[in-house]
């Protein structure tokens, strides 16, 4: 079974494979997994360590709106997720057409085509209930909520509890003890 169609078939699986092979951890990434796929189940497992404020998951509200813009590699990976059980919860995995509409989305993950816009999308969020998820350099230390390194061929993430406490949102402990570094605390 190909790396993709265990993500779309079975992404707990996945996960679990990607504990065992070290990739949240601090082995090497498996050479047989693109690292645009383990971006993606990052992503993925990152929202189920995620509490929402409550008038952003209501009953009623049953999706999660997970946007993706300057990346058009991880857009695609992401795409199989969509209509996903997260929790209660299935994942809408969308391109915003514009900044305005940025805050409708639950996740944000901003690829590195934005960089230069950074700051500026960050600043339009504002206080908005959304968890910004992203691999430019120094991302969490920027102002972001959860930034991917890969170090040595080494996946790892950071927080910037800061700025997710500021959208709201409220971060397990099992996944703060897996970062990196915590910013912010």
């Amino acid at each position: 079974m190909s790396a993709q169609a265990l993500l779309v078939k079975h992404p707990t699986r996945l996960f679990l494979l990607l504990l065992l092979f070290g990739v949240f951890g601090s082995r090497p990434c498996p050479a047989a997994l693109p690292e645009v796929q383990i971006k993606s189940a990052y992503v993925f497992n990152f929202i189920k360590f995620v509490v929402w404020p409550a008038a952003e998951t209501k009953p009623g509200k049953n999706k999660l709106r997970l946007c993706v813009i300057g990346s058009s590699e991880l857009y695609a990976s992401l795409s199989v997720l969509d209509g996903q059980r997260v929790g209660e919860y299935r994942l809408d995995v969308v391109r915003p057409g514009g900044d305005d509409r940025l805050r409708a989305c639950h996740v944000l993950y901003i690829g590195e085509l934005e960089q230069k816009r950074l700051v500026a999308i960050i600043k339009s969020l504002g206080n908005a209930p959304v968890l910004t998820i992203s691999d430019i350099p120094g991302f969490a230390e920027r102002g972001g909520g959860i930034g991917l390194l890969n170090r040595n061929d080494r996946m790892l993430f950071e927080v910037n509890l800061a700025a997710t406490r500021k959208a709201g949102l409220q971060l397990s402990g099992q996944m703060l003890n897996l970062a990196a570094n915590i910013f912010g605390k």
